[in-house]
């Protein structure tokens, strides 16, 4: 009978999903399946994990700033709907 030996990979793997999400649990899961199959399973569903984390962060943020418009919105802060600034520059 033959035991298959597991080789040491580091921890440091799991910044590859980090960084770049499923293209990154995608390669660390490649790199990894033959010398540590638990590692790149847990690449993988991080990699997953974050994409789908940070897709609904940005749709949630897309719908909180869908109506918001930066130059109306501080033309009635000041009471005006013009937003205009003018600098005067005073020579000697």
């Amino acid at each position: 009978m033959t035991t298959k030996t597991q080789k040491f990979r580091s921890k440091w793997w799991y910044v590859l999903p980090i960084f770049l999400h499923v293209i990154g649990g995608i390669i660390g899961w490649i790199a990894l399946k033959k010398d540590d199959g638990k590692l790149a399973k847990n690449c993988l569903l991080l990699g997953i994990i974050l994409s789908v984390v940070w897709s609904l962060v940005l749709y949630l943020l897309l719908l909180a700033f869908e109506n918001f418009s930066f130059s109306s919105d501080l033309g009635n802060i000041f009471g005006n709907n013009d937003f205009d600034i003018e600098f005067k520059i005073q020579s000697p």
